[in-house]
């Protein structure tokens, strides 16, 4: 683990899938390096594909799911995942992982769809995208992810059981995300 020891923030993007977040956070903060985990290899690549387009060098794709990530402890600054928490199997066991990677005072940044958001709206989406040619599998799977998302209290949960301090909220009940942001 080449990283440990960076005067620069080292940022872990989990779930990272195609990078659009870690580009982003490389816009913001230049100088910080990066690591990209995601259990897909195909999205590895095109995360690594889209930040190469880049000026960005220092960013790490590894294959991992967030209930074993294949960091040491205390390692981590900040923790940043946006939209894949409906995918994590074992939430209480990913926000144990994040706690374990995370250095003392790190923080997570976690953007997640709303399971609270009304279904009709969701419909209305759904009739947006397809219209706006999103493509069926791209609709499809968008409006799926809602059956497996949670709610803002569940999410709150995961954190504090897992020994998080909530600092900030964003998002109202029925809106389509919220963000929590905690520390370690």
């Amino acid at each position: 683990q080449r990283y440990t020891s960076s005067t620069y923030p080292l940022i872990l993007d989990l779930g990272v899938g195609p990078g659009l977040l870690s580009i982003e956070i490389f816009r913001k903060i230049p100088q910080a390096t990066i690591i990209g985990i995601d259990p897909l290899i195909k999205m590895l690549e095109l995360a690594k594909g889209n930040v190469k387009n880049t000026d960005f060098q220092t960013f790490e794709p590894i294959v991992g799911v967030s209930e074993n990530i294949p960091l040491k402890n205390s390692t981590v600054d900040v923790i940043a995942s946006r939209f894949s928490l409906p995918y994590w199997i074992q939430p209480n066991k990913s926000f144990e992982e994040m706690m374990r990677v995370l250095k003392p005072g790190g923080k997570v940044v976690l953007e997640a769809l709303n399971r609270d958001f009304p279904t009709w709206k969701l419909f209305s989406i759904k009739i947006h995208m397809l219209f706006n040619r999103a493509g069926r599998d791209v609709t499809k799977y968008h409006t799926d992810a809602y059956k497996l998302a949670h709610t803002l209290d569940q999410v709150e949960q995961f954190f504090i059981e897992a020994g998080f301090t909530i600092s900030e909220k964003k998002g109202k009940k029925n809106e389509w995300k919220f963000i929590i942001v905690a520390e370690k």
